[in-house]
Protein backbone atom coordinates (compact mmCIF):
# COMPACT_ATOMS: atom_id res chain seq x y z
CA UNK A 1 0.00 0.00 0.00
CA UNK A 2 1.59 3.62 -0.94
CA UNK A 3 2.53 5.20 2.47
CA UNK A 4 -0.02 8.25 1.61
CA UNK A 5 -2.74 6.19 1.42
CA UNK A 6 -3.39 5.81 5.09
CA UNK A 7 -3.11 9.15 5.64
CA UNK A 8 -5.21 10.55 3.25
CA UNK A 9 -8.21 8.11 4.66
CA UNK A 10 -7.61 8.78 8.35
CA UNK A 11 -8.11 12.26 8.02
CA UNK A 12 -11.18 11.69 5.61
CA UNK A 13 -12.45 9.45 8.09
CA UNK A 14 -11.95 12.33 11.07
CA UNK A 15 -13.44 14.66 8.62
CA UNK A 16 -16.70 12.50 8.15
CA UNK A 17 -16.60 11.55 11.67
CA UNK A 18 -16.74 15.55 13.10
CA UNK A 19 -19.26 16.60 9.85
CA UNK A 20 -21.76 13.60 11.57
CA UNK A 21 -20.89 14.63 15.54
CA UNK A 22 -21.67 18.00 14.46
CA UNK A 23 -24.71 16.87 12.91
CA UNK A 24 -26.78 14.88 15.03
CA UNK A 25 -25.25 17.03 18.37
CA UNK A 26 -26.52 20.45 16.90
CA UNK A 27 -29.92 18.86 15.29
CA UNK A 28 -30.55 18.08 18.42
CA UNK A 29 -30.06 21.65 20.19
CA UNK A 30 -31.34 23.39 17.06
CA UNK A 31 -28.23 25.41 16.89
CA UNK A 32 -28.17 27.72 14.10
CA UNK A 33 -24.40 28.61 14.02
CA UNK A 34 -21.26 26.81 15.24
CA UNK A 35 -17.80 28.17 15.74
CA UNK A 36 -14.71 25.99 15.22
CA UNK A 37 -11.09 27.43 15.41
CA UNK A 38 -12.60 30.98 16.44
CA UNK A 39 -14.57 31.31 13.24
CA UNK A 40 -18.64 31.26 12.80
CA UNK A 41 -19.68 28.86 10.43
CA UNK A 42 -23.38 28.13 9.08
CA UNK A 43 -24.83 25.13 10.33
CA UNK A 44 -25.89 23.53 6.86
CA UNK A 45 -22.40 24.37 5.55
CA UNK A 46 -20.16 22.72 8.33
CA UNK A 47 -21.94 20.00 8.28
CA UNK A 48 -21.83 19.65 4.46
CA UNK A 49 -18.62 20.56 4.07
CA UNK A 50 -16.95 18.74 6.74
CA UNK A 51 -18.63 15.25 5.21
CA UNK A 52 -18.23 15.77 1.74
CA UNK A 53 -14.57 16.27 2.33
CA UNK A 54 -14.41 13.32 4.26
CA UNK A 55 -15.58 11.58 1.86
CA UNK A 56 -13.77 13.30 -0.86
CA UNK A 57 -10.27 12.14 0.50
CA UNK A 58 -11.83 8.88 0.98
CA UNK A 59 -11.78 8.15 -1.95
CA UNK A 60 -8.85 10.09 -3.20
CA UNK A 61 -7.41 7.59 -0.97
CA UNK A 62 -8.56 4.84 -3.02
CA UNK A 63 -7.82 6.43 -6.24
CA UNK A 64 -4.03 7.20 -5.04
CA UNK A 65 -3.72 3.71 -4.32
CA UNK A 66 -5.16 2.55 -7.53
CA UNK A 67 -3.36 5.01 -9.82
CA UNK A 68 -0.19 4.80 -7.43
CA UNK A 69 0.37 1.45 -5.74
CA UNK A 70 3.44 0.55 -4.31
CA UNK A 71 6.02 -1.01 -5.99
CA UNK A 72 7.56 -4.06 -4.84
CA UNK A 73 10.37 -5.83 -6.12
CA UNK A 74 9.97 -9.95 -7.18
CA UNK A 75 13.22 -11.88 -7.48
CA UNK A 76 12.39 -13.80 -10.67
CA UNK A 77 14.48 -16.92 -11.09
CA UNK A 78 15.98 -16.97 -14.69
CA UNK A 79 16.73 -20.60 -15.34
CA UNK A 80 14.58 -22.68 -17.26
CA UNK A 81 11.85 -24.96 -15.05
CA UNK A 82 12.99 -28.41 -15.38
CA UNK A 83 10.12 -31.06 -15.75
CA UNK A 84 9.76 -33.95 -13.48
CA UNK A 85 9.86 -37.04 -14.18
CA UNK A 86 6.20 -38.05 -14.08
CA UNK A 87 5.32 -34.95 -16.07
CA UNK A 88 7.75 -35.81 -19.36
CA UNK A 89 6.31 -39.21 -18.90
CA UNK A 90 3.28 -38.54 -19.12
CA UNK A 91 3.61 -35.98 -21.67
CA UNK A 92 5.44 -38.73 -24.09
CA UNK A 93 2.96 -41.56 -23.50
CA UNK A 94 -0.11 -38.98 -24.41
CA UNK A 95 1.58 -36.57 -26.94
CA UNK A 96 3.77 -39.32 -29.36
CA UNK A 97 4.24 -36.56 -32.06
CA UNK A 98 8.24 -34.93 -31.51
CA UNK A 99 6.83 -32.10 -33.09
CA UNK A 100 3.84 -31.27 -30.88
CA UNK A 101 5.72 -32.40 -27.97
CA UNK A 102 8.25 -30.19 -28.02
CA UNK A 103 6.06 -27.16 -28.78
CA UNK A 104 3.67 -28.48 -25.38
CA UNK A 105 6.96 -28.22 -23.58
CA UNK A 106 7.97 -24.81 -24.78
CA UNK A 107 4.26 -24.07 -23.67
CA UNK A 108 4.56 -25.69 -20.23
CA UNK A 109 7.66 -24.17 -19.07
CA UNK A 110 5.97 -20.96 -20.22
CA UNK A 111 3.06 -21.58 -17.88
CA UNK A 112 5.22 -23.08 -14.57
CA UNK A 113 7.69 -19.73 -15.12
CA UNK A 114 4.31 -17.53 -15.48
CA UNK A 115 2.46 -19.34 -12.71
CA UNK A 116 5.52 -19.43 -10.64
CA UNK A 117 5.34 -15.93 -10.73
CA UNK A 118 1.49 -15.34 -9.89
CA UNK A 119 2.31 -17.62 -6.89
CA UNK A 120 4.61 -15.59 -5.70
CA UNK A 121 2.93 -12.60 -6.03
CA UNK A 122 -0.23 -14.21 -4.97
CA UNK A 123 -2.19 -13.06 -8.16
CA UNK A 124 -5.02 -15.28 -7.70
CA UNK A 125 -6.61 -14.30 -11.31
CA UNK A 126 -3.65 -14.74 -13.30
CA UNK A 127 -3.24 -18.32 -11.49
CA UNK A 128 -6.53 -19.49 -12.77
CA UNK A 129 -6.18 -17.37 -16.55
CA UNK A 130 -3.02 -19.36 -17.01
CA UNK A 131 -4.75 -22.61 -15.39
CA UNK A 132 -7.60 -22.39 -17.84
CA UNK A 133 -5.08 -21.27 -20.73
CA UNK A 134 -3.00 -24.31 -20.27
CA UNK A 135 -5.57 -26.74 -19.70
CA UNK A 136 -7.40 -25.12 -23.18
CA UNK A 137 -3.93 -26.09 -24.99
CA UNK A 138 -3.66 -29.82 -23.57
CA UNK A 139 -7.58 -30.51 -24.60
CA UNK A 140 -7.38 -29.14 -28.16
CA UNK A 141 -3.57 -30.77 -28.16
CA UNK A 142 -5.96 -34.32 -27.41
CA UNK A 143 -8.26 -33.59 -29.47
CA UNK A 144 -5.75 -33.16 -32.80
CA UNK A 145 -4.77 -36.63 -32.10
CA UNK A 146 -8.38 -38.14 -31.78
CA UNK A 147 -7.68 -38.89 -28.65
CA UNK A 148 -11.10 -40.39 -26.94
CA UNK A 149 -13.65 -37.66 -26.20
CA UNK A 150 -14.47 -39.30 -22.89
CA UNK A 151 -10.96 -39.42 -21.75
CA UNK A 152 -9.67 -36.16 -22.68
CA UNK A 153 -10.70 -34.00 -19.63
CA UNK A 154 -9.47 -36.80 -17.12
CA UNK A 155 -6.37 -36.42 -19.17
CA UNK A 156 -5.83 -32.71 -18.86
CA UNK A 157 -6.74 -32.97 -15.09
CA UNK A 158 -4.53 -35.37 -14.36
CA UNK A 159 -1.52 -33.33 -16.54
CA UNK A 160 -2.60 -30.31 -14.69
CA UNK A 161 -1.98 -31.22 -11.50
CA UNK A 162 1.20 -32.41 -12.47
CA UNK A 163 1.98 -28.93 -13.88
CA UNK A 164 1.10 -27.10 -10.55
CA UNK A 165 2.57 -29.65 -8.25
CA UNK A 166 5.89 -29.12 -9.94
CA UNK A 167 5.10 -25.11 -10.03
CA UNK A 168 4.31 -25.24 -6.10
Amino acid sequence: MNPIVPVIMAIGAILFVIGLTVLIRFNIKKTKTIKFFGKTYGRRRFIFTTILSGVALIMISIQVQKLFPAEFEVMVDETPVALSSNLKYELDSILGDDENNTRMKKAIDRFQKEYQDAVARGDRNTMELLILEMSFLIRTELEKQDYPYHQIGSEVERIMQFLKQGSN
